[in-house]
């Protein structure tokens, strides 16, 4: 299995100038770095960007290499997990895209319309962001919009609503929420000021496979309702957590995470204020607590940590929930040349057997896509890790060098990977059998004018992209 091109195949894509923040870009580490600010704790933030107008893009992109893709067709058929395919498909731009903003007083709203290839035939026939019309007749992507919100920013706070990603703490691979999945669909509330409190509620595909449902729709786990199981067809992650700015270079936050299934959320459930896990809802509900900091004890320099913890067994507690937490910790430095600009960083990320899983499929920490294909006809169901991009039983060593300037970028990686047996399929709580897997690799990406180019190498694998890039 082949685990590593992920953070490495990622692409440049086409730069808009949006009402929301959504990514933590090299740019954006930067100038925190050098103002000698804390990084933000959650995304999506507000941009200050309020347009009205309508954009293009034309972004053809192609690649080359011994890589096979790993999928499988057919109808709500549960497919391999994204990151075996390296993220390639969810980095590689659309062909075409056009890009809508408007606002209303303090109410921006942003949506975009991507054409790309389908998720199947991107795999299995043509590795590119082109549908292979001249093989046969096939259909472009039709699960778009990925990005489609309105903002609403108050004085004090703002609230989104509609589909973008989210991302949690200031690591490079979150392990509480990370922007892995294309997007998020959701409703965000947060504030602003020394003391930030951000509340989201997340919609998550509820579809389950017959071996899911079966689990789902029999199963009782212990020390559950002793009425389970639950089986309304619903599926929902709640979060909310608290920001601490202790001056401008020091930030510590606590945050909480419910995934509600088999039941449609209540006020018991989803309190904004309450802390859910003392509400003990075994059986439709699996809460995870988290905490992270971000620290610039002098001009360019940050330190950032995270901590996230899924079951804790105590001694009076019973042990067929095994103990489970996941964490990262990092430092990074900028730094400049003349209009050259550039930060370097270096993440440890562990996540241990057992974390993002448990008894039952809708109280997994997962994000659900269901990528629908006309020609030919299927229902391919993808899941995304909400946490550790490489879910459980992994741990990464990550090594980045960003360079940048106002027309050209260059992106440097060096890591090792070690990936268990264990993923959110196996059956919890047992320990997987299977081999242990380590990986050392590198990748260089970048963009210099209209050309975006990436490279990677692990091994015997290799794998070249090369594409253009114009906005209009």
């Amino acid at each position: 299995m082949r685990w590593l091109v992920f953070f490495f195949a990622v692409l440049s894509c086409a730069l808009f100038s949006e009402p929301l923040i959504t990514q933590m870009t090299p740019q954006v580490v930067y100038e925190n770095l050098e103002d000698k600010r804390a990084l933000s704790g959650v995304l999506p933030v507000p941009s200050g960007e309020k347009e009205n107008r309508i954009s293009f893009s034309v972004s053809p992109f192609f690649y080359s290499g011994n890589f096979e893709g790993r999928t499988r067709t057919g109808w709500f058929v549960l497919s391999d997990p994204p990151w075996e395919n390296f993220y390639l498909y969810e980095n590689t731009p659309p062909l075409l895209s056009v890009l809508t903003e408007g606002s209303v007083g303090k109410f921006s709203f942003c949506m975009e319309i991507p054409f790309r290839n389908n998720y199947n035939y991107f795999y299995t026939s043509f590795l590119g962001n082109v549908p292979p019309l001249w093989k046969e007749p096939a259909s472009a992507d039709a699960n778009f919009p990925y990005t489609a919100y309105g903002v609403y920013e108050g004085d004090s706070f703002y609230v989104v609503i509609g589909r973008s990603k989210i991302r949690w703490g200031s690591s490079e691979f979150p392990v509480a929420i990370s922007d892995v999945s294309p997007c998020f669909n959701h409703f965000t509330f947060s504030t602003e000021g020394k003391i930030q409190y951000t509340f989201h509620l997340v919609s998550i595909n509820p579809v389950l496979t017959e071996r899911e449902w079966e689990k789902q729709s029999s199963f009782v786990p212990v020390n559950a309702d002793p009425l389970s199981p639950y089986t309304e067809k619903v599926k929902t992650l709640a979060a909310h957590r608290l920001d601490f700015h202790f001056g401008e270079n020091l930030r510590f936050g606590v945050g909480e995470l419910t995934m509600i299934g088999g039941k449609y959320p209540d006020l018991f459930t989803v309190s904004p204020f309450a802390i859910w896990h003392n509400n003990y809802n075994e059986g439709c509900t699996n809460s995870m607590a988290s905490f992270d900091f971000s620290w610039v004890p002098e001009k360019g320099f940050e330190i950032h940590g995270e901590f996230a913890l899924d079951d804790l067994v105590g001694t009076t507690e019973n042990e067929s929930k095994p103990t489970a937490c996941a964490f990262n910790v990092g430092v990074r430095r900028s730094f400049s040349t003349g209009s050259l600009k550039g930060v370097l960083s270096v993440e440890y990320a562990l996540a241990t057997k057992f974390v993002y899983n448990t008894f039952l499929p809708y109280l997994k920490f997962n994000n659900r896509f269901v990528y629908l294909t006309n020609l030919p006809s299927s229902r391919t169901i993808v899941d995304y890790p909400i946490g550790f991009a490489f879910g459980p039983d992994a741990k990464l060593l990550n090594v980045s060098f960003d360079l940048f300037k106002e027309d050209a970028s260059l992106e440097a990686d060096f890591f090792y990977l070690v990936k268990g047996p264990n993923t959110l399929y196996t059956e919890y709580p047992r320990e997987e059998e299977g081999e242990t897997q380590a990986f050392f690799g590198a990748n260089l990406r970048g963009k210099i004018g209209h050309m975006n180019f990436s490279l990677f190498f692990s091994g015997s694998e290799f794998l070249a992209g090369l594409g253009v890039e114009f906005v209009f």
